[in-house]
């Protein structure tokens, strides 16, 4: 019984490990075309729970480049599963801001705020979260193509890639698959 169990566990690690996230190979905005750097799934427990890529004007492998770059870029999220909650999606946006911002859970305290306003809608199977930083505008955020809501700020958007970008991010391997730097293949 056990065997069987260890053995399931196994092949399912091996599928998860080979699943690629299917997102566009391009994300306009305006009139600007941003370039899919790369893209990967965050997985938790055996469950994937979204795709997400990096949209570039070009491609680049250099994290700190793109988080430091005062320029427009987006992150795009899809959720691929029905167990993420607006409340397990906000809590996770903060852990991973408090590790970006340098262990210091408040130094972004009123754009956290902000975010936690913004994300007050119930998150879905399949809703797409768009995270396009607009120099001297800030982080726009959308939901399905909706605007949601703005905030201000290089230094919020910095530690808000960070998240999945900075030297602990919230996963090492979608780091990687992120700034594969391979414009629209992953």
């Amino acid at each position: 019984m056990i065997r069987r169990f260890l053995l399931a566990a196994l092949m399912s690690l091996s599928v998860i490990s080979t699943v690629r996230a299917e997102l566009g190979p391009q994300l306009t905005i305006g009139k600007q075309a941003l370039q899919l750097n790369g893209a990967g799934v965050r997985t938790k427990t055996l469950v994937q729970i979204y795709e997400s890529g990096l949209y570039l004007l070009k491609p680049t492998r250099d994290a700190r480049l793109v988080m430091a770059a005062d320029e427009l870029m987006a992150i795009r999220v899809r959720i691929t599963s029905g167990f993420v909650s607006r409340a397990s999606l906000v809590s996770s946006l903060e852990e991973g801001l408090a590790r970006s911002g340098r262990g210091n859970p408040d130094a972004f305290k009123k754009e956290i705020e902000q975010l936690q306003q913004i994300l007050r809608d119930e998150v879905k199977k399949n809703d797409v979260y768009d995270f396009v930083y607009v120099p001297t505008k800030g982080l726009n955020v959308l939901k399905n193509g909706k605007v949601q809501g703005v905030i201000p700020g290089l230094e919020f958007k910095q530690a808000f890639y960070g998240i999945w970008l900075s030297e602990t991010p919230v996963d090492k391997g979608l780091r990687q698959a992120m700034l594969s730097g391979k414009s629209g293949s992953y």
